[in-house]
């Protein structure tokens, strides 16, 4: 009978053996390889095996080449993981709460803030997350409108309900600058080198992160 019409039961009964060292096993490895779409060694295995081959010593061979294969480097590789940079100094120092915050706002989100016969008034609210950066502890406030008086009154409420903060952290955002000037406060840059003084002397100081523009260019 020959081979090219036996049935798969006898295929697999009577495979051809071939030697490991041969350049036909590697040929037929590396043919198997690429049908089963780049799997794993045992799935290549039995692809050569279901076609009526069968390789001597085939662990090592499928092991030397699989490993060699530039596909599987590429499917199977470890995703490179960014360094993260070191944290501020507040968060790793234990304090009291509130005395160091970070700041950011979100929303915003549309309210019912009148209703009328057969109709009723919308408005948008905002939210001012005031974060603890030592212990994460949250406070909220809402304002009316994202700009610099809302936010003065909004940052009002907050100290005297929480108490007197060293440093707030915030973003460049423009009621965060408005509201700086407005007080009076003391304004730094983080990417400033005297950022430490400035951390070092009584009071209350605003630090604002370095923009992603300036850090990596607007071009």
């Amino acid at each position: 009978m020959r081979r090219g019409v036996w049935s798969l039961g006898q295929i697999e009964a009577c495979p051809i053996l071939i030697p490991k060292a041969s350049h036909l096993a590697t040929l037929l490895t590396l043919h198997c390889h690429d049908k089963v779409f780049h799997q794993g060694r045992r799935i290549t295995g039995g692809k050569l095996y279901s076609i009526g081959f069968w390789i001597v010593g085939a662990k090592r061979l499928l092991n030397s080449l699989l490993g060699k294969c530039v596909t599987c480097k590429k499917m199977r590789g470890s995703f490179c993981s960014p360094k993260m940079a070191d944290l501020p100094e507040e968060r790793l120092t234990p304090g009291s709460p509130f005395s160091y915050v970070g700041v950011d706002v979100f929303g915003p989100w549309s309210i019912t803030s009148r209703k009328t016969r057969g109709s009723h008034i919308t408005q948008k609210r905002w939210a001012i997350l005031f974060t603890c950066l030592t212990s994460r502890a949250v406070h909220i406030e809402v304002t009316e409108e994202l700009s610099t008086p809302s936010f003065i009154n909004a940052l009002r409420r907050f100290i005297a309900i929480r108490g007197p903060v060293k440093i707030f952290r915030s973003d460049r955002g423009t009621n965060f600058i408005g509201a700086v000037k407005e007080l009076g406060m003391k304004r730094v840059a983080a990417e400033d080198d005297s950022v430490k003084n400035y951390l070092a002397e009584y009071g209350c100081v605003w630090v604002f992160m370095p923009p992603i523009l300036e850090a990596y260019g607007s071009g």
